[in-house]
């Protein structure tokens, strides 16, 4: 079952406001202030908007940045592939695969931005890697 961002936070987060805001500058994506969520509103398509609540709620969930360079980066990291494994299931991502191995088409596939995908491609276990190729192994012997 797909993961809608949207309806978690409904769902579990009632009192978190959502809203979209112009103010954010260029190449932020969103931002979080208690219980407030902001999204750039000059974000242009609904993976990029699905994508961004997905990763805020994360941070929600975590709870303060830290302030530290190094960590707050780390804490970025870790948000990102936590976002991206609720956003993409394997299964998703080997069938995306099958058809092609241009990111912009699988990530339009999975409903995710670019940058969504690669977190989750970098989060992916050597076992997940064996399985994806096993997967397409198999279909590149039945043709």
């Amino acid at each position: 079952m797909m993961y809608h961002p949207w309806r978690d936070a409904r769902d579990r987060l009632p009192d978190v406001d959502i809203v979209f805001v112009d103010h954010l500058p260029d190449g932020q994506r969103g931002q979080m202030y208690g219980d407030r969520i902001e999204i750039n509103a000059r974000l242009l398509s609904s993976a990029e908007r699905r994508c961004t609540l997905a990763h805020e709620l994360v941070h929600h969930e975590r709870g303060p940045t830290p302030s530290d360079s190094i960590l707050l980066a780390r804490e970025e990291a870790l948000v990102e592939r936590t976002a991206a494994r609720r956003l993409i299931a394997l299964d998703q991502l080997i069938d995306a695969l099958r058809w092609t191995r241009h990111a912009p088409e699988v990530a339009d596939e999975l409903w995710v931005d670019v940058p969504m995908l690669t977190a989750f491609v970098e989060s992916l276990s050597p076992d997940e890697l064996a399985v994806i190729a096993t997967a397409l192994d198999d279909d590149a012997e039945v043709a």
